[in-house]
């Protein structure tokens, strides 16, 4: 129960001098102590235990003056619960006001909307070029080299590259409100002078150094940073790949989405026709040098049977003969393959390979994604609890 801080007082006076419930003599003395008279403490006394605030033991039934650890060094939890409920109104007070700041927060935080597309490779992308894996079984069998190994590509790393982060910040976006157009270092304002900044101010205090960064390059570096914590990349198990844009402007965020497909479509489909066009050009030099070597093999056949007429073949003259022809059909042997290849690298570089499908295109969304207020508020409230708990039995912890 709650009690007056007449009663607390008394209360305080009892817990002090416990001996006044039995000793009139003691209550008498103690009584004018405090500037009371023997019969108001003794009134108040009983109208304590009255209350069931003194038991008839007369011992105080007060929450806090319970003894939470035992005399076995163990945690009464039933006299935490007591202590926890006797402050209950406190508790409810630290709660209501945790659950306004949460409130505040949650209606003061910028909205963000949510835009995702998936998309998942429709091959191997390191096979994506399917002449390559001949070319290079090719140069092995013939000693040729040139070839390095077939091109990998990542799409979360070329999602997360510099490159593409960079082409983002500085793309003019139309949005509701710059209709015109504008690049997310504008949008977000982080060119316009800000009213306080603590970092600035603490930096003033130390050197710059000798080499300054440029103000365009810190601004572009700001903007990434922001950006990094907006976009998303997640992969499946199953090879489907998903990315998620947060941004103040629903249309700005399936803008970005469907940017970000279409760049990586377009740079891997220019980097598979730039691997097929060199492919085609090795081969092309490897057919030329083949062709060459055959047409020498030919002349030296023919100079030979000029100089050396059938009718007149020695042994030795005849075993020359032979080897002359094994090379001349070594040479065209390769000449053939590598025209047939060179016709092949021909066709790959002209076809255009369906590298990245993409399954769902990104849409303005409907609802927002940020801030989530209804987890928000339950949160603080569960937070003002604990906390409001913590006080009670630090301040217990102290008193004792």
């Amino acid at each position: 129960m709650e009690l007056t801080s007449h009663e607390q007082k008394i209360l305080d006076i009892v817990n002090n001098h416990p001996e006044i419930l039995e000793n009139p003599g003691k209550r008498t003395q103690i009584a004018e102590l405090y500037g009371l008279s023997e019969k108001t403490l003794r009134n108040r006394i009983a109208e304590l235990k009255k209350y069931g605030v003194l038991t008839k033991d007369n011992e105080s039934t007060d929450p806090e003056n319970k003894a939470i650890i035992t005399d076995d060094n163990e945690v009464d939890l039933l006299a935490i619960w007591e202590l926890i409920k006797s402050q209950k109104w406190f508790i409810t007070k630290i709660s209501i006001f945790f659950t306004m700041l949460g409130l505040i927060y949650s209606l003061m935080a910028t909205v963000y909307y949510d835009s995702s597309i998936s998309m998942y490779p429709a091959g191997d992308l390191s096979q994506a070029n399917g002449g390559l894996g001949e070319f290079n079984g090719l140069a092995k069998s013939f000693g040729i080299g040139g070839f390095g190994s077939a091109p990998t590509y990542n799409i979360p790393d070329i999602i997360n590259s510099r490159t593409l982060i960079k082409d983002i910040i500085l793309k003019k976006w139309k949005t509701a409100k710059f209709p015109q157009g504008t690049n997310l270092i504008s949008f977000w304002e982080l060119d316009k002078p800000k009213l306080f900044s603590p970092k600035k101010w603490i930096m003033n205090f130390f050197p710059t150094g000798e080499f300054a960064a440029k103000p365009e390059e810190l601004l572009v570096y700001e903007a990434k940073l922001k950006l990094d914590k907006l976009i998303s990349v997640k992969e499946e198990l199953s090879g489907l790949i998903r990315i998620s844009v947060l941004m103040q402007d629903p249309n700005l965020a399936s803008d970005i989405a469907n940017y970000i497909a279409k760049f990586v479509k377009e740079f891997i489909s220019y980097e598979q026709q730039m691997e097929a066009t060199r492919n085609r050009e090795f081969i092309e030099n490897q057919k030329l040098d083949a062709k060459n070597e055959l047409e020498k093999s030919e002349e030296l056949l023919t100079d030979f049977r000029n100089n050396h007429p059938t009718n007149l073949d020695s042994p030795r003259l005849k075993m020359i003969r032979s080897r002359i022809g094994s090379t001349i059909e070594e040479n065209r042997a390769v000449y053939i393959t590598l025209r047939q290849q060179f016709e092949i690298a021909k066709i790959e570089e002209v076809k255009d390979n369906l590298l990245i499908n993409i399954l769902d295109n990104a849409e303005p969304a409907v609802l927002k994604a940020k801030p989530k207020r209804k987890i928000i508020v339950l949160l603080s409230i569960f937070l003002g609890g604990i906390i409001g708990i913590s006080i009670i039995l630090i301040r217990y912890s102290v008193n004792k």
